[in-house]
């Protein structure tokens, strides 16, 4: 048994100082774990304390974990729990300003989090969010979807929801469960980048139909329709990426046509409709909801860290697509559910939204007055825009020259399906951590950059 003395803070309680003595003596190295303390008495006797402070004491050191008691041997002491370093952001603001992500833009308050994480804590069951959910969402999650959803002018039952680890995991999901492997799926000429990877895993190839200043042209689809191309259709109806265009109800009726016509399936991708306030055309799967398949989620509008999604079916094929997304292991995990649940079912999320609106807003009115000389595609409400290049660049010229000097963004190759699309522009987004006065000076920047000449690489060799 040791015969420790500790050094007590006076200032504190007799029992706390104690208990923080032991723990300070231990990482020191004048206690070593595995040494029994003193019993009770005798630290009390030695101390001029009452036997209860001491037992107060040794329960406090308890909880701190250095000390474990054994029934008929005392208490002995264990090493102490390195200290859990805090979570720290990977992403700093000094690294220049990153203009190619199209996420939301960082103007969340701590308090929305903590207040949720609150109401997990009073929760009995909370620790059953530790667990898988299943693969079509917990009930809760799935009533959530459709609140979600109403938003969007979309009325499904819960039964007609599948919760997702967000769209990426969604669309996945959607294309495995409608495709088979070397067939074709139609898509627009210039798209979502990712589309190309996704693609190419669930096996399917990529037939691109032919676009214009409203977006997906309808005559083009209906040529390749009727010529037996694809029997699948993936489409982003509401502030495309990267063009910002919104197809408008004619278009919309047109598409639906054909693809009922033809008996062609459509994957709505729909992630950017709540970030524009203003009327809207109805979503494609409101005008078709037995061929629609319509994709969804929180982290366009929300908050980009909470991987939660939602697919609305048609009714009588929620089951295949829960199949896929088994297999996809695609499944919405169950903290980040329930925050977001917790937001959507009270006023945080609409708050939030309505913040990322208003910031969007002004961060795109920004971006505009920066390119006022320039050639720019960028509908109201978008949150990224297309910078047009002219000849003297290239966009992968541009894209290393304005790395060079703190700015990124992305190149217009990467958006390009088909070959014979214009693609000499660039995709520059608002969002992400960069503030509006670090987005005005990149985008200034970016202006400065086009008035120069690129560098020229050629080196002459006698």
């Amino acid at each position: 048994m040791t015969s420790w003395m500790p050094r007590l803070d006076p200032e504190r309680p007799r029992y706390l100082a104690i208990a923080e003595a032991m723990r300070s003596d231990l990482l020191t190295g004048k206690l070593k774990a595995g040494e029994r303390v003193p019993t009770h008495r005798d630290l009390a006797y030695r101390l001029g304390v009452t036997t209860g402070t001491v037992t107060r004491a040794y329960a406090e050191a308890e909880k701190l974990g250095i000390l474990v008691g054994e029934v008929g041997r005392g208490s002995f002491l264990k090493e102490p729990a390195k200290p859990v370093r805090a979570f720290e952001s990977s992403q700093t603001r000094d690294e220049g300003a990153d203009l190619t992500q199209a996420s939301p833009p960082m103007i969340h308050e701590a308090q929305d989090l903590d207040q949720a994480l609150r109401q997990i804590m009073q929760q009995p069951s909370r620790v059953d969010l530790l667990d898988y959910t299943p693969p079509e969402g917990h009930p809760l999650h799935r009533a959530m979807g459709v609140t979600w959803l109403k938003r969007s002018g979309i009325s499904v039952p819960e039964d007609q929801v599948v919760v997702t680890s967000g769209a990426h995991a969604a669309l996945i999901a959607c294309l495995s469960a409608l495709s088979q492997h070397g067939e074709n799926m139609f898509v627009e000429g210039m798209n979502y980048p990712t589309i190309k990877p996704i693609a190419r895993h669930v096996g399917l190839s990529l037939a691109p139909l032919e676009s214009d200043a409203h977006g997906l042209v309808p005559e083009s689809f209906e040529r390749a329709a009727k010529a037996g191309e694809a029997r699948l259709l993936y489409v982003v109806p509401t502030l495309h990426n990267p063009t910002t265009v919104t197809l408008d109800l004619s278009r919309r009726m047109a598409i639906i046509e054909i693809a009922r016509r033809y008996g062609v399936t459509i994957v709505e991708d729909d992630i950017f409709r709540l970030l524009d306030p203003r009327l809207q055309p109805p979503t494609l799967y409101t005008l078709a909801p037995e061929r629609t398949y319509h994709i969804t989620s929180v982290s366009k509008t929300l908050a980009p860290g909470l991987r939660v999604g939602f697919v609305a079916t048609p009714q009588g094929k929620t089951d295949q697509l829960i199949r896929h997304q088994t297999i996809a292991s695609g499944r919405a995990v169950g903290l980040a559910a329930e925050v977001a649940r917790l937001w959507i079912e009270s006023d945080t999320g609409s708050r939030i939204l309505s913040s990322i609106i208003e910031e969007n807003t002004a961060r795109r009115a920004i971006a505009i007055e920066a390119f006022r000389r320039r050639e720019v595609l960028c509908k109201p409400s978008a949150p990224y825009l297309w910078l047009k290049m002219p000849e003297s660049w290239t966009p992968g010229e541009f894209v290393r020259a304005a790395q060079d000097r703190g700015v990124r963004v992305t190149p217009g190759p990467l958006f390009a399906i088909d070959r014979r699309v214009d693609d000499a522009g660039v995709r520059v987004c608002f969002g992400g951590r960069v503030t509006r006065e670090g987005l005005r000076k990149a985008c200034l920047t970016l202006d400065a950059l086009l008035d120069e000449l690129p560098d020229d690489e050629f080196h002459s060799v006698a």
